[in-house]
């Protein structure tokens, strides 16, 4: 009788760890009922895009808020096609927000003037363009 420490030995931990990993993704878009729309001025998601223009224009320290309007999950943050990089001086974002169905992020006030890149981590064609004006 072989033991179950032995099986569980040879056994590729991996193969635990990435289904749950994938259906947290994938099932939402599935079982989500109709999320709601994004209330004006804010920054929807839709599947794999932000709603509204590419190109956002702000006054220095206002805010900017995004909802997840999607069935997806997204993880917005810093930078450029899918590529979350480090905060960039005067930017409010750092890191990255991982963002469920109907979900809200508000950023910090935005003080300096520039222009600024908005990604998801998950999606690399949602790209949006802050240009913060003084």
């Amino acid at each position: 009788m072989v033991r179950l420490s032995r099986l569980l030995a040879r056994f590729p931990r991996i193969l635990l760890v990435v289904p749950p990993i994938l259906a947290g993704i994938f099932v939402p878009a599935v079982v989500v009922g109709n999320p709601k729309p994004a209330p004006p001025n804010t920054i929807g998601m839709s599947f794999m895009d932000f709603t509204g223009p590419d190109t956002v224009y702000i006054h220095r320290g206002q805010y900017l808020t995004f909802v997840d309007s999607s069935r997806n999950i997204h993880e917005i943050g810093p930078g450029l096609n899918g590529h979350i990089t480090d905060r960039v001086r005067g930017e409010p974002l750092t890191g990255y927000h991982l963002m469920q169905t109907d979900s809200v992020y508000k950023t910090g006030p935005w003080l300096t003037p520039g222009t600024f890149f908005v990604t998801c981590g998950l999606h690399p064609s949602m790209n949006l363009t802050v240009v913060v004006l003084p």
